[in-house]
């Protein structure tokens, strides 16, 4: 079994995993907070109604009469009261109601356990209050105690573990935010700083075209032809062949240097409506010998498409470049295709082949200059063709599956969108 690619991880990959580790501990730390506040404050509350019942309990025992229960006042609580078994109240915080009978709808719920019972109930006045009721023991018998508590405080636990859970919340999400806003402006730095790379390059490489014109065409252009006259000359056919291979290598060292210039010199295209039809088949047929040659078939599907708003003899470069490219890629009993058609106003022209692809590591740079995998390209072609659609406000774009073949896609606008 093949062993697996490991892909390389970056330095942001392990800040975003860092962030989503701070974001789950954090978010976490909130649910946490907020789902045992409600617990904290029932147990605030039955602290204090056991606190409440014991003074309450303590004080009866001093006086049966029931009198001194009216010394404890706290504002937590809503009312008090004491009854026997059958429901008659012995003792109530509202003075009127000693002597009356509990409600009628109002049955004391049976102990727990824990020998008391607690819950909340809604009093008439829409209010949600804490009840505890708890055996009342005296010396001679057993009465019922009925303690009932605002939860203002209590419940102020929860709202403020709510909040805070909100809070944090839209802290996490104000961090996130700010964070894609600090990568995107960060990506667009980078991207600015490339392309002022790309620049300089750019600029250099017009230097160093100047002076290959100047310093290297000339003189090459005297080699080729005195290689030319010296094989016209020579009798032995192998020192003709040397003279043959003089002129080759000056010829392929002259395509460099018109290749640099085309790429490194800065120069406006000539934009008019190109009719398609006419140029792909004029395209077509300089590159049909050597597709013959190399056993490939070239196909050419134009749907008719509008003229495209182009420079045409830079746009003939660019096909030219790409038909050789996908034939040289396409080994024999394969085929080339041409295909146009418009799509949203622009006209797209896909070149694809059934050749050997291209490397996933290699797409993302094939369009930079003097990248190659062939051992006598340049490395300039794509990056010409690239620069040159890039001028005429068109795209060129690849997609590649290694050894079923690949598309490049020129996209231009149409003479017609453009009101030509």
């Amino acid at each position: 079994m093949a062993a697996m690619k490991r892909i390389p991880l970056g330095p942001g990959f392990w800040l975003v995993l860092v962030g989503l580790l701070f974001s789950g501990l954090l978010g976490a730390f909130g649910v946490s907070n907020y789902r045992s506040a409600r617990p904290i404050a029932e147990g605030t509350l039955r602290g204090l109604a056991l606190s409440l019942a014991s003074t309450f309990e303590a004080l009866a025992n001093q006086d049966p009469s029931l009198v001194l229960l009216r010394r404890v006042s706290s504002p937590d609580i809503a009312f008090y009261a004491v009854s026997d078994p059958a429901g008659l109240l012995l003792f109530h915080s509202n003075p009127d109601l000693v002597g009356t009978l509990t409600a009628d709808d109002y049955t004391p719920p049976a102990f727990t356990a824990r020998g008391f019972w607690e819950g909340r109930i809604v009093l008439g006045t829409g209010e949600e209050v804490y009840e505890f009721l708890a055996p009342l023991h005296l010396p001679d018998r057993q009465l019922i105690q009925r303690l009932v508590l605002h939860t203002y405080q209590a419940d102020a636990v929860v709202r403020r573990a709510r909040n805070g859970l909100m809070v944090l919340g839209l802290l996490l999400a104000a961090g996130w935010g700010m964070g894609i806003v600090l990568y995107l402006q960060a990506r667009r730095a980078a991207r600015h700083r490339r392309e002022m790379a790309r620049q300089q390059h750019l600029a250099q490489l017009g230097t160093l075209g100047a002076v290959l014109a100047h310093e290297v065409r000339n003189p090459l252009s005297g080699i080729k032809g005195y290689a030319q006259l010296l094989e016209e000359t020579l009798g032995h056919e192998e020192q003709r062949q040397f003279a043959r291979q003089v002129v080759t290598e000056s010829v392929r060292l002259e395509e460099l240097v018109n290749d640099l210039l085309a790429y490194a010199q800065p120069s406006l295209p000539k934009l008019a409506p190109v009719a398609l039809p006419a140029l792909a088949q004029e395209v077509l047929a300089l590159v049909e010998g050597s597709a013959r040659a190399a056993g490939v078939r070239l196909e050419c599907a134009e749907d008719a498409s509008p003229p495209v708003l182009a420079d045409a003899d830079r746009l003939r470069q660019v096909l030219l470049n790409l038909l050789v490219n996908a034939v040289q890629a396409t080994a024999a009993g394969g085929e080339v295709r041409l295909t146009a058609w418009e799509r949203g106003g622009k006209v797209e022209l896909q070149v694809s082949d059934t050749g050997q692809g291209i490397a996933a590591e290699d797409l993302p740079r094939i369009f930079e200059p003097f990248f190659t995998r062939r051992a006598r390209g340049t490395g300039l072609g794509l990056a010409i063709c690239k620069k040159y659609l890039d001028e005429m406000h068109g795209t060129l774009t690849v997609e590649s599956v290694p050894g079923q073949g690949s598309v490049f896609t020129v996209t231009l606008p149409t003479a017609k969108r453009s009101g030509q």
